[in-house]
């Protein structure tokens, strides 16, 4: 894992203060060496965090054994011994890392090699003949890589900090701006950002790119397979041997590393579950972190001390932190400063201090649970989903009995109904009610908006829903908070449910059979319940990973008032609005989530210097 940045034009000084400048600010995800390539037209730098070959044999940029390339990479290639052995038998390599994998392979390859990799990649390879780089994505965009054209260049890097200059006012993006404010998503808009010049470049894509060129032509390697539902096949054993195998090579693989690793553990079904695979089959010492919201009602110590001790075999080393102690005002603007953009929910912040707590013990690399949720219909819109497709096929007993045991009520009832019968109709209410929540936000802004740019599927066809998830409103945002707080601590964070077999596994499911007696995810329990204890199986409430928000933005009720009492994001009425019933303790969780996003917006603005039109 590792910072890397790219300077594209025709200035070899320009090119080589950006990548001195890319040093300072990506020294965190790289501490352990730092590597400069300077030309005419490119400057490649790069800053190495070492987890597969500690030794300079490892070092970056690295040049191809031919001399026509040299690549800059951030990321981990599970699969990368394999690679060698099926496509460079015959080449006598010097280390055993990923990357000297990565660049003789491309030597023969090109492009081609990407359907055959399995991991984590943001990858950009120069070619000294074409005078053009290469570049590349994952396929769920773990690894991040921004883009920002300026005096007449390209500038790559793996943060935005490096792309930002001193003393330059920097300007916003409404839509995402407003998305956030009104409905809290965001990173679902493809490749903006919350800022208006920079973007991203789009996962499961590859470009070929020259300084002269004004567009980036990025082509997909990649897409999230969608087979026709009467193609699909039944959940049965043997699907499910299939799919446990999957999930067990994939979780596995990911123990790919020459230093220690560690988990994070929720008490959920995902985490529980990679815990368990790694107790039965991975013979060194496992460090686990938990943090929960002691004696609340949302505390998941229960069911994460019986994965610990269903797995009691003296692999575990396990490490606890009280979220009750979360401080917004003590921690809210080091993490938007961490994450570069406003985030979610304190749980975000909760998350980087597992990763603080990873670093203390002296561990590089960290496997969690995310990714499971949405690749296996997890959350209550893809259940809804679900139960509309029972409802259309007249599955009725399978209907009323998931909605009854999983206590949706007479909302997800009348959803249903209009989603299996009346689509379109559900489809303009649910894009009216998108509209009227901005009408908390201040006209100026709202009438900046492009809604071209957002995609709000019709969840009619389930494959929408499933996308959705993937490429919107989901994994963006869990990807880039990951991998934030685990480089701001030189921490590698893995997420083993995102290897693309297992959703080519998943894809070719029937869908109805991911929902049963009421149990979501019933497939990925099923697959893999000898590796979780009977109360992690049989848990029908979904928790996330909570955080006190409430109770925490009480704590700091001074700090609050000052920060939004003369905010111009909101309406005034809506402020006062929510700083009376904050004074009067009757805010309830979605008001403290309109008070939380509008300071995260406020700090950030603050500290870019982005100033409101």
């Amino acid at each position: 894992m590792c910072g890397i940045a790219c300077y594209l034009g025709n200035n070899k000084d320009d090119g080589l203060k950006f990548g001195t400048k890319s040093w300072a600010q990506l020294w965190h995800r790289g501490p352990d060496d730092k590597g400069i390539y300077n030309e005419d037209n490119i400057t490649l730098a790069h800053t190495r965090l070492s987890i597969l070959e500690l030794s300079e044999l490892g070092h970056q940029p690295m040049n191809s054994s031919c001399g026509r390339y040299v690549i800059i990479y951030n990321g981990e290639i599970y699969n990368h011994l394999e690679l060698r052995k099926k496509y460079l038998g015959n080449h006598c390599f010097k280390g055993h890392s990923d990357t000297e994998t990565l660049i003789e392979l491309f030597c023969i390859q090109k492009e081609k090699m990407l359907s055959d990799m399995v991991g984590m990649w943001a990858i950009i390879i120069w070619d000294k003949e074409s005078k053009k780089i290469f570049i590349s994505r994952d396929r769920f965009g773990q690894k991040p890589l921004y883009i920002r054209q300026m005096n007449k260049s390209w500038l790559f890097s793996s943060e935005i900090k490096p792309l930002l200059n001193e003393n330059e006012h920097n300007t916003y993006d409404p839509t995402a701006l407003v998305e956030y404010l009104a409905l809290g998503n965001y990173g679902h808009l493809g490749v903006h950002t919350f800022f208006n010049n920079i973007n991203q470049f789009p996962e499961g894509c590859y470009a070929w790119l020259s300084s002269d060129q004004k567009n980036i032509d990025s082509k997909k390697y990649w897409v999230l397979p969608n087979i026709d539902e009467k193609d699909k096949i039944p959940f049965n054993k043997t699907v499910q041997k299939a799919l446990h195998d999957c999930i067990v090579e994939a979780v596995l693989s990911q123990t790919l590393s020459d230093v220690p690793i560690g988990i994070t553990l929720s008490g959920g079904i995902d985490s529980s579950i990679i815990a368990g695979i790694l107790a039965t089959y991975y013979d060194k010492g496992i460090n686990i972190f938990t943090a929960q919201s002691l004696e609340s009602k949302y505390d998941e110590t229960k069911y994460a001390n019986d994965v610990i001790k269903m797995n009691n075999n003296n692999n575990f080393i396990v490490h606890r932190n009280n979220l009750n102690e979360l401080s917004i005002k003590d921690n809210l603007e080091k993490y938007i400063k961490i994450q570069e953009e406003p985030f979610g929910d304190p749980s975000i912040i909760a998350h980087g201090f597992l990763m603080n707590m990873a670093a203390s013990a002296g561990v590089k690399v960290i496997l969690n649970g995310q990714g499971a949720d949405e690749l296996f219909f997890g959350y209550n819109n893809m259940a809804q989903a679900i139960l509309s497709k029972q409802l259309k096929s007249l599955q009725l007993n399978k209907f009323y009995q998931n909605l009854s045991i999983m206590k949706l009520g007479n909302r997800y009832l009348f959803r249903s109904i209009l989603e299996s019968f009346l689509p379109g109709l559900e489809y303009n209410l649910r894009t009216k009610s998108r509209i009227s929540r901005r009408n908390i936000i201040n006209n100026s802004i709202i009438n900046q908006v492009d809604d071209s740019i957002i995609s709000l599927h019709n969840y009619n066809n389930i494959y929408n829903v499933w996308m959705e998830s993937i490429y919107g409103v989901h994994i963006p945002h869990l990807v880039h908070y990951d991998d934030r707080n685990g480089m701001s601590c030189s921490i590698e964070g893995r997420m083993p449910f995102l290897d693309h077999r297992i959703a080519e596994c998943v894809a070719n499911i029937k869908t109805t059979d991911f929902l049963k007696n009421g149990l979501r995810k019933y497939i990925l329990r099923e697959s893999c319940k000898q590796y979780i204890p009977k109360s992690v199986y049989n848990r029908t409430d979904k928790i996330g990973f909570y955080t006190p928000l409430v109770n925490a933005l009480k704590k700091d009720k001074n700090w609050v008032f000052a920060k939004l009492k003369d905010n111009t994001l909101y309406k005034n009425e809506h402020t006062k609005e929510l700083l009376d019933k904050m004074n009067m303790d009757k805010l309830n969780v979605n008001e403290a989530l309109h008070i939380w996003r509008c300071l995260s917006v406020i700090i950030w603005m603050n500290e870019y210097k982005i100033k409101l039109n």
